[in-house]
């Protein structure tokens, strides 16, 4: 897990932009070639960091749209299943280990659909990064606590979308659940709903946290680079990558088989 994480951090954005413009130094500023990486790193840099272009490549990853009251209300869904999103470790203000507002994001709305339905939460996540308790243990001390909304079950092992979703099944199959209510960020659910989908899991995507507009008009301000939008091309880029992974991984175990 820890080299995945480092393979991310050096080929999206911005440390594969940082790469690209030390490349271009090694290669010789007056070079052709160093100067044309130099200018893409660069252009990248901007690019990236503009809500323009970060919309368009979070429209790409945002397309299940969110749910309305009447399908809240009208399915046969049995449970509330929500994905891990990170924790904070040490949190010296909550005297230790904590949800991270990714995470906290994701709990608020299914505490949110409890309350609309009556039905429990089932979190889950486990500790890909440190020690500690699991993220769905973290998640339900929210969740009853703070939030004061029934967790039915927690599962506590899985380290990746893939994971959530076999591991999950695995519960649900224990506990005789059916339909559930799956709960993310829009821009993760494509690939949350295709893992659940693999692992089959009937599951209604119930997706929050949106940052694509389609709605809000273009604006001379949307060329003017910003730091979180860099972090939004960040993670629009990750969940296309991850897509593109977990598709040609399926294609190769199909061809070995």
């Amino acid at each position: 897990q820890e080299i995945v994480w480092v393979v991310k951090a050096l080929l999206l954005p911005p440390g594969g932009i940082i790469l690209l413009g030390v490349f271009g130094l090694i290669m010789g500023g007056r070079s052709l070639a160093g100067r044309f990486l130099i200018t893409l790193s660069l252009a990248a840099l901007y690019l990236f960091s503009t809500p323009y272009i970060a919309n368009r490549m979070m429209a790409e990853v945002e397309t299940f749209p969110a749910l309305s009251p009447t399908e809240i209300q009208d399915n046969n869904a049995e449970a509330i299943v929500v994905l891990g999103g990170g924790r904070r470790d040490d949190a010296a203000e909550f005297g230790g280990d904590t949800v991270n507002g990714l995470l906290l994001e994701r709990l608020r709305y299914a505490a949110y659909l409890s309350r609309l339905t009556g039905l429990p939460v089932i979190p889950s996540g486990g500790n890909a990064h440190s020690e500690g308790p699991a993220e769905a243990a973290l998640a339900r001390r929210v969740l009853e606590e703070e939030f004061n909304v029934p967790v039915a079950a927690t599962e506590e092992s899985s380290r990746t979308t893939w994971e959530n979703a076999t591991m999950t099944a695995a519960l649900l199959r224990r506990a005789g659940i059916g339909r559930v209510f799956l709960v993310t960020h829009a821009m993760h659910m494509p690939r949350s709903m295709e893992m659940f989908r693999r692992a089959e899991i009937d599951a209604i995507a119930a997706p929050t946290a949106f940052i694509h507009n389609s709605d809000s008009p273009d604006l001379v301000s949307d060329w003017l680079p910003n730091p979180k939008t860099l972090w939004h091309s960040y993670y629009a880029l990750h969940e296309l990558v991850g897509s593109a992974w977990y598709a040609i991984r399926q294609h190769w175990s199909s061809l070995v088989d």
